[in-house]
C-alpha cells in the first residue's frame, strides 16, 4: 500500500498532516503502541530533515507498506550552490537547529555536497567534505548521480573502527543515533538536484 502524498515545506507546513499519515498507516498495519511509536519517531527524523533550509524547500512525503514492512520516503529538489552550502553548514555548526547534529545531520551535509554542482573546483571540494560518509556510497557521485545506504556505511565503519580514529568517532554517533537504532537501513538517492531518501523498517 502505498499513502498520500503529503507537501511538506522547510517551514514547517504539512508536517502535522504527514505525521497523522504515519499514525494511521501505523493503526492500518495493526501495530501495537510501542511499535506505533517508533514508526512516529522514524517519521518525525526524515521530516526534520528539511528544517535546515530554506523555509519556501518542499518535499513530497508518504508510506509503502508491505506486510510488516514500511518505507518512508522524502523527496525533494535542492538547487545547492557554494554560498548555499555554506550557509547551511553555518546553521548545522551554529547549534541554533538541533536537527542538523548528529546521524541526520551528517547525512544532510553529505547531501548538501553530493548536489554541489559537477564542475572541478566544487567537485574537489564535495569530495573532500564527504569524509566518511563516503563510506556508504554504492555507486559514487558521477554524471550528476549519488546512491548511499546506512547499511553499507555501518559495515564499512565496522571494518575501519581498529585503525581509524573518525570511525571510532562514527560509531559513536551511530549508537546515538535514534534511526540508526531504530531503522534497518536509510537509503538515499540522487540524480542531478533531485533527492530522495527512504527509512526502512521492518517489524
Amino acid at each position: 500500500m502505498k499513502t498520500d502524498i503529503i507537501s511538506i515545506y522547510a517551514s514547517g507546513t504539512g508536517m502535522d498532516k504527514a505525521l497523522e499519515i504515519s499514525e494511521r498507516t501505523g493503526s492500518y498495519m495493526g501495530l501495537d503502541h510501542k511499535a506505533g511509536l517508533r514508526l512516529r519517531l522514524l517519521s518525525e527524523e526524515i521530516i526534520e530533515f528539511m528544517r535546515a533550509f530554506t523555509e519556501d524547500l518542499k518535499g513530497d512525503f508518504w508510506l509503502e507498506t508491505e506486510d510488516n514492512k514500511v518505507e518512508i520516503h522524502l523527496k525533494t529538489d535542492i538547487e545547492m550552490d557554494l554560498k548555499t552550502r555554506s550557509e547551511l553548514l553555518a546553521v548545522s555548526s551554529s547549534g541554533k537547529n538541533a536537527a542538523a547534529k548528529g546521524f541526520m545531520g551528517k547525512i544532510r551535509e553529505m547531501i548538501a555536497s553530493a548536489t554541489l554542482p559537477d564542475d572541478p573546483e566544487t567537485k574537489a571540494m564535495a569530495d573532500q567534505a564527504l569524509g566518511l560518509m563516503a563510506l556508504g556510497s554504492q555507486m559514487g557521485r558521477y554524471a550528476g548521480t549519488y546512491s548511499w545506504s546506512m547499511t553499507s556505511y555501518i559495515a564499512s565503519i565496522d571494518k575501519a573502527y581498529d585503525t581509524e580514529p573518525q570511525a571510532q568517532e562514527a560509531k559513536d554517533e551511530l549508537e546515538k543515533s535514534i534511526v540508526a537504532n531504530l531503522a534497518d537501513d536509510v537509503q538515499v538517492s540522487i540524480v542531478n538536484k533531485s533527492v530522495e531518501i527512504i527509512i526502512i523498517k521492518s517489524f
